[in-house]
């Protein structure tokens, strides 16, 4: 069986701050594009906006312009800015399983999105995207074996960045 995104998760976009009111160090962190991988802003605004526009550590973001991104969250209550968007998965699927589908379904799009020079998500070609819902069960277990395989490749590059470091303390 499979379910359009907008019936399995609520898709939040960001809200349009006014540039003028950016700052480099005064107000509440602004999720920019660049910020959905690296997982931190550097960028701040003393505009105030809705509760609803407010993320959390571990909300998924998606970039919805240049690479489509998708990422957890990770630097701490933030504001969601136009042209990154909040997946806010419902009861009827697993987060994590949603989380590692989901770089497909972008990667799909993306590949297909004609561009002048930088590409651009539609909110019309995610309501488009057709996810797979196994049992939960199924779900969970496909979830936590593709996590597993994360943390692995994750200690498998530090692993790889030690190695590199005693090759060029062999050479000083």
């Amino acid at each position: 069986m499979e379910k359009l995104l907008p019936d399995i998760c609520r898709i939040q976009y960001g809200f349009a701050f006014d540039s003028a009111k950016f700052s480099d160090s005064v107000g509440t962190p602004l999720i920019r594009i660049r910020d959905v991988v690296r997982g931190y802003s550097e960028t701040y605004t003393t505009e105030q906006c809705g509760d609803e526009y407010v993320v959390q550590d571990g909300d998924m973001l998606i970039g919805m312009d240049g690479e489509f991104n998708i990422a957890h969250w990770k630097g701490g209550k933030a504001y969601l800015n136009q042209r990154v968007c909040r997946l806010i998965p419902t009861d009827k699927i697993n987060s994590l399983y949603l989380f590692y589908f989901m770089p497909q379904a972008l990667k799909a799009i993306e590949d297909k999105t004609p561009f002048v020079t930088v590409k651009h998500l539609s909110a019309k070609e995610l309501n488009k995207v057709s996810v797979p819902i196994p049992s939960m069960a199924e779900q969970e277990k496909i979830a936590t074996s593709l996590q597993k395989v994360d943390e692995l490749i994750s200690l498998r590059k530090q692993q790889l960045a030690k190695l590199d470091e005693l090759v060029k303390s062999r050479f000083i």
